[in-house]
């Protein structure tokens, strides 16, 4: 466990050194990191192992917040990601991972809303005026990748924020995940760069259709992803079917022809953690497909096939 545990850490400020640019990166209280993510680490697993440390964490956690302020959010998406990569290395049965899974996210959606307990008055507003007055949007934008597509750390984060506005505001929000339809055979007769071209082209129309309070993602190689807020599954069809036909008007010159699955699952309908919403998204995803590259709500009812 102790060589695990620094070896996961070591990977986690890598990841964070990667992630900051080079003003952010001097800025980075490397010093208190290290010596607070091993603990941290071990915390987190034994709380979601069953074990009674999510007091534990959730102090540790507070002192790490103080020197992170906002962007302890995206450090626990981060540190989130790579827990799950280790434990898909290590644990092969499929629903024994699944259960692992989202005892861990549940695990970090407790850490996520006591930092949201705990954010300053600033953030959250005092008194019953400010509660009932809430901000206009989950402040996300901010954590946007290159381009305007956040990665599989700035979706998390972002899932986490709008779980808590939902929590304390009952603002619903969907989640849509996008398969790219027909890109292995471009990959396959054409190349990878071909792929990487068409991937480009879907990414950049995904971002222009999206509506403004609406976030874009680049969830793995060849998936994108879109959170919605505000909307629930069924008034965000309208939205997937807008993707699907701007994807054709917006492949390079000659590209073969692509299409898009996409699965919707919202919150609080389908899920209340981000674990249980992406593989509602990602279920519904595989329904599409089945239904030739449509859209599909997570309870498996089919819209415009």
């Amino acid at each position: 466990m102790e060589a695990a545990r620094d070896e996961l850490a070591k990977a986690w400020l890598q990841g964070l050194l990667d992630r900051a640019s080079l003003e952010q990166v001097a800025e980075l209280p490397i010093a208190e990191l290290a010596r607070e993510a091993p603990a941290l680490i071990v915390d987190v697993l034994r709380d979601a192992g069953g074990s009674a440390s999510g007091a534990t964490a959730r102090a540790r956690l507070a002192e790490l917040s103080a020197v992170r302020g906002g962007a302890i959010h995206g450090d626990l998406g981060a540190l989130q990601v790579l827990l799950l990569g280790a434990m898909r290395r290590e644990v092969q049965d499929r629903e024994a991972y699944a259960r692992g899974a989202e005892r861990l996210a549940e695990a970090f959606g407790s850490l996520h809303g006591a930092l949201g307990d705990a954010a300053p008055a600033d953030d959250r507003g005092v008194g019953p005026a400010a509660a009932a007055t809430p901000p206009p949007e989950p402040d996300i934008v901010a954590h946007r990748g290159p381009g305007g597509l956040g990665g599989v750390a700035e979706l998390h984060d972002s899932i986490a924020r709008l779980l808590a506005g939902y929590r304390r505001y009952a603002h619903p929000f969907s989640v849509m995940s996008i398969d790219v339809e027909g890109l292995r055979r471009i990959n396959d007769a054409h190349g990878r760069e071909a792929g990487d071209r068409v991937l480009e082209a879907v990414g950049a129309a995904v971002k222009r259709e999206i509506r403004t309070v609406d976030y874009a993602f680049r969830y793995t190689e060849d998936d994108f992803c879109v959170l919605a807020p505000y909307h629930d599954a069924k008034q965000v069809i309208p939205l997937a079917e807008r993707l699907r036909g701007a994807v054709a008007g917006a492949l390079p010159s000659g590209a073969p022809p692509v299409s898009l699955a996409i699965g919707i699952a919202s919150c609080p309908e389908h899920g209340e953690s981000a674990v249980q919403l992406l593989d509602a998204a990602q279920q519904a995803t595989y329904a599409a497909k089945a239904a030739g590259s449509g859209v599909a709500i997570s309870n498996g009812a089919l819209q415009h096939p």
